[in-house]
């Protein structure tokens, strides 16, 4: 009770902002008024976002963003934010929005929802997975569970933000493991995984090629924000 009424009172002396704008949140807004969220550009559901990219490796399932990653706009606020900021409650609003619209999109059942995790040097200085709070709101909007260790990267990648595709897909490529305290949960289940952000769609691939060898039934790959090579 006394930390309700604290969080109240910070509340009245330091009413929450907007990650984008700074300025003074709706009472209905966590995090993005509403005025940044609708200037956000969603990536329409004919655009295949990773064309025959992840068609090359048999991908059986569907791929989503719910956003276009633009430099300069909310976007990358928001990402900056949920990566490099702390604001790991983002992931989960975020989540449950892309939640919403796999309902909408790919009506199937979904057995669990497992993030794209990072190398455990990268964990240990980040302290966090940001996908790993953008599967939690999912998990919570579709009621699937999360195995936030599902999968595990077995080597350290530099970043792929230099990268071409071609050099994209060979730096990821054998990058994850599935854990074996998973092999028989996953085994000929329906899949959803999930990263914060993609351009080529490689590092997904290669987390569906960890989890394709251990014959899961069907998979769809999300990402919060998807971008081209060039941005």
């Amino acid at each position: 009770m006394f930390k309700n009424i604290l969080n109240s009172f910070l509340g009245f002396i330091l009413p929450p902002v907007c990650v984008c704008c700074d300025n003074p949140l709706e009472p209905n807004k966590r995090y993005v008024c509403g005025e940044c969220l609708s200037r956000l550009k969603k990536v329409d559901e004919a655009h295949n976002i990773w064309g025959d990219r992840v068609h090359k490796v048999n991908f059986s399932g569907n791929a989503l963003s719910l956003y276009w990653f633009i430099e300069g706009t909310e976007i990358q606020h928001i990402l900056h934010a949920l990566k490099y900021s702390r604001m790991k409650s983002i992931g989960n609003v975020f989540g449950k929005i892309i939640g919403e619209e796999i309902t909408r999109r790919f009506p199937d059942s979904y057995d669990y929802a497992v993030p794209v995790p990072l190398h455990k040097a990268k964990l240990r200085e980040r302290t966090y997975n940001q996908s790993t709070y953008i599967c939690r709101g999912i998990s919570e909007s579709l009621n699937v569970q999360p195995l936030e260790k599902c999968l595990k990267r077995v080597r350290y990648t530099k970043t792929q933000t230099k990268l071409s595709i071609n050099e994209r897909e060979e730096n990821v490529r054998g990058a994850f493991e599935l854990n074996d305290k998973h092999k028989e949960t996953v085994k000929g289940k329906n899949i959803i995984l999930v990263d914060d952000v993609s351009t080529s769609g490689a590092t997904i691939q290669a987390g569906f090629r960890a989890l394709q060898e251990n014959s899961i039934n069907n998979v769809v790959g999300l990402v919060l924000a998807h971008g081209s090579l060039s941005s």
